[in-house]
Order: C-alpha cells, then structure tokens, then sequence
C-alpha cells in the first residue's frame, strides 16, 4: 500500500446538486478507490471557521458508521482495516498527514477520488493552497440551477429541524441560515476556481444532466479524468433525495430573489444552454 497518497480526483461542489450520485457510481468501478465516508472536509476545515466547528464531529461520525457498515457486511472482518479506520478517528485529524493517510488503502492501480462539496466555497487563500497541495488533480464541480438548489437545500434543513417550521418566523430564521447562499455561491466561488484552474483540470458540469444525459456525462467526466469507459449500474438512481415539503410562496418568492444575481452570473459565464441543463 502507498502511505502517502493524494487524491487525483476531487468533486469540489456544489451541496445538493449530484455529489452523492457521483460518489455512489464511482465508488463502483475497480480502478477507483473512494474514502470510507462521503465528505472529508480537509480544505474547507483549514480555512472556514463555521466548518472548524462542526467538521471533526463529522468525520468521526462518518468512520463510526463506515466501521459498523463494514462489520456487518462481512463474515470475517479484516483487522488490518478495522486498526485504519481506528486510526483515522484516533490520530490528529483533519491535518494534512491525516488527509494523505486516508487514501493509503487504494491500491497502486487505482485513482484516488474525494467528494466533498463545501470545497468549492474556501477563499481565496485556500485555493491557492489547494493548488500547490494538489497539483495535477483533476476536479469537478456540479452547478444546480440557484433556484432549485436552494429549495433543496431549505428542504433538507427544514427537515433536519426537531419540530419542522410551522409559522412564518420559523422559515425566516431557516433563510437565515448562511450555508443556504454560500453553498451556492457561484457569482463569488467560481471565478476564484477559474483564476488557478484551466479547462484541462476543472470540469463543470449542469446538474440536469444526470437525469437528461446520463451516459454521456459520465463519458466526460471519464474523459476529464482519464478513465477508461465503464458500465455502471444503476446510474440513473436518485441518491439522498430530500423528501417532499410545501414551501410557503413568500419563501420561494425570497429565494427566487436571492437566487436572480446567480442566475444571471451562470447565464453570463456558461450562457444559456447551460444554465437550462442546470435544471
């Protein structure tokens, strides 16, 4: 096993617009080699306070659930991969030692791939990190219509509330939430990916194409990554998808507001082909 591995591809963003879908089929192919858990949050951990707070309560999460997953799927577990996962929630965590020893497990013939949608929001700063720490990946970043996206996203933390919003004030205090616009950001988190990534390493892509064209967008993103064509299974299934809930039309009307900037950035950046797929 190589003890020092980096990613060679990453899917940097963006929340609610296909990461899950991506790391469920790549997960499936034998030349990929994907983390025990979705979402590392390395760059996003080094250099946004808000995920400070919250990323290692994530990530112990994600290793308790992918040892108890592991267990249960196997007869006879492997107990050198019980210590590595032991390992990675007892060593300091979410440091750059650690983020290399996560990918040791994948085998010399394997791309290594990381799925973690806050990193399309670092700043400035960290982008340029991410540069020089990973030179010659490979990224993609999945853009959702603004609009549709933030519904989505309102709905998942609507739902992740203990008493779902009932009155007006409750939904005020949900728009409120910052992680709502910043996810989404892309008038502000694009063109600071644009400024350090060429075409040749950056891949974007209309979400509505995983539904519309599903093959041929896989066959970019092989392309874009330099892997061979595969077949995958099931990859026109729906991964986490938010469960249904009325949104009150003063809500949407705000959201549609706060999402037209957006709209008209994309519009100008990709043009209007584009921002139709991303439906």
């Amino acid at each position: 096993m190589n003890k020092g591995r980096k990613p060679d591809i990453v899917c940097i963003g963006s929340q609610k617009s296909g990461t899950s879908w991506l790391h469920v089929l790549m997960s499936g192919r034998p030349d990929i080699w994907v983390p025990p858990f979705k979402e590392l949050h390395f760059f996003d951990h080094k250099f946004i306070e808000e995920c400070r707070r919250w990323a290692p309560w994530h990530v112990k999460k994600g290793l308790k659930q992918a040892r108890e997953s592991y267990i249960s799927a196997v007869s006879s577990p492997d107990e050198d991969y019980l210590t590595y996962l032991d390992n990675l929630k007892e060593r300091p965590i979410l440091n750059s030692i650690w983020y290399k020893y996560v990918f040791s497990q994948a085998q010399t013939h394997q791309k290594c791939l990381d799925v973690t949608p806050e990193y399309s929001c670092i700043p400035d700063v960290g982008v340029d990190f991410f540069k020089r720490f990973l030179p010659e990946a490979k990224l993609i970043y999945l853009i959702r219509h603004p609009f549709d996206r933030m519904m989505s996203q309102l709905r998942m933390n609507a739902h992740r509330r203990e008493d779902p919003p009932k009155t007006m004030q409750d939904w005020a205090d949900l728009l409120e939430m910052p992680a709502l616009t910043t996810r989404g950001d892309y008038l502000n988190n694009v063109p600071r990916w644009d400024r350090s990534f060429s075409s040749d390493q950056l891949l974007y892509l209309p979400f509505g194409r995983i539904a519309g064209d599903t093959i041929n967008l896989l066959r970019d993103i092989e392309l874009h990554c330099g892997l061979p064509p595969y077949e995958y299974r099931k990859a026109s299934n729906k991964i986490h998808q938010t469960d249904p809930l009325l949104i009150p039309k003063k809500v949407q009307e705000k959201l549609s507001e706060r999402a037209s900037p957006q709209v008209e950035f994309l519009r100008k950046r990709f043009g209007e082909e584009f921002l139709r797929l991303s439906k």
